[in-house]
């Protein structure tokens, strides 16, 4: 544990929930990744996350104290998850963050990693790193400036530029997500790649997605195929894809960027799923889990812990929980599929 950070409280877990088969779904497939989103707060107003019809409040806060974010991750990892991602709303408006990463690290055997926008990373980067933070995924939709605040509604591309700098001077491997929207920032791609190539940064380029009144329609959709396609014309050379390292790596086919140490990935989420081998959950920062990202049901887990509720009750609920998860998305069926909750509530 790091002396820089105050310890939380250490609650024996039964030896029942230190169990060697591990957590599955109803349909058997291990899940191995937890994503927990610890605020829905955010400083940036991307187009593609917020509901295009109006504002949000994000002032509200946290649900989940910092405690509370640790007792229930210490929970998922007796049942077998190995690896957690913390996201938002921008993490990094939590000041207890720190707290919170150095109370899950020792847990995952410090396979803790966050999703950022960047705009504060700078000056955290190192006390994150402190804390056992393992690498950082850095939203980025835009190489300039202009298009950059288009997408977010705020004029701040270099401070991510100057967080992504931190993050490699800290020691953290670091990557760059971008959504790609048609007509938005499709012009964007190749001079991202530049970057990735020039830095030596992975970035992966992922399908824009229908969440609730973010105004998604098949005019702005972007498939993995037409971007790779973008790609491998604006380098003017094939991409050599690289083998599947595991799951826990992330759902990215990842190319190799000729002439450099970067990688450029694609998420192909709706035009060629990945729902067969998915290896996650998600936690929302109001304690509830979802199984399933287009899952209507969400069970709380919150309340229960506040009620004192055992490790066994919990890991009950949990497994109980995941035998519903969905065997795929609604579009592998036809359908258009949405979120009744904003990807800022259930972690991006």
């Amino acid at each position: 544990m790091c002396p820089f950070f105050p310890s939380l409280p250490q609650t024996p877990m039964p030896r029942m929930l230190r169990v060697r088969d591990g957590l599955a779904d109803g349909l058997g497939r291990a899940i191995t990744y937890l994503r927990v989103s610890v605020t829905e707060q955010c400083n940036l107003a991307c187009v593609y996350c917020k509901p295009r019809t109006g504002c949000l409040r994000t002032d509200e806060a946290p649900a989940m104290s910092r405690n509370e974010v640790v007792q229930l991750v210490r929970v998922f990892v007796r049942l077998g998850i190995r690896k957690v991602r913390l996201t938002g709303g921008e993490p990094l408006l939590r000041r207890d963050l720190e707290t919170i990463i150095a109370g899950i690290s020792p847990e995952v055997e410090g396979r803790v990693h966050l999703t950022t926008n960047g705009i504060h990373l700078a000056r955290r980067a190192r006390a994150l790193r402190d804390a056992g933070l393992a690498g950082v995924n850095v939203s980025l939709d835009a190489a300039d400036r202009t298009t950059f605040k288009r997408l977010t509604q705020r004029d701040g591309l270099g401070k991510v530029l100057a967080g992504l700098e931190a993050a490699r001077a800290a020691g953290l491997k670091a990557k760059l997500n971008t959504v790609v929207l048609r007509g938005w920032n499709d012009d964007q791609i190749i001079p991202l790649v530049r970057l990735a190539q020039r830095e030596g940064f992975q970035i992966r380029f992922i399908e824009f997605m229908p969440y609730r009144e973010n105004g998604w329609d098949k005019a702005q959709f972007m498939p993995a195929a037409d971007i790779l396609q973008t790609i491998q014309e604006g380098l003017g050379a094939d991409l050599e894809e690289e083998p599947t390292i595991g799951l826990e790596e992330g759902p990215a086919r990842l190319f190799r960027i000729p002439g450099s140490a970067g990688r450029v990935g694609v998420i192909s989420t709706l035009s060629a799923d990945f729902c067969d081998r998915c290896n996650r959950v998600r936690l929302t920062s109001r304690g509830e889990l979802k199984a399933c990202l287009f899952g209507h049901q969400a069970v709380d887990l919150l309340e229960p812990l506040r009620n004192h509720a055992s490790h066994e009750d919990l890991a009950q609920l949990i497994r109980q929980t995941l035998i519903e998860k969905l065997d795929c998305h609604p579009m592998r069926r036809g359908d258009t599929p949405s979120l009744t909750q904003g990807m800022w509530q259930v972690g991006g």
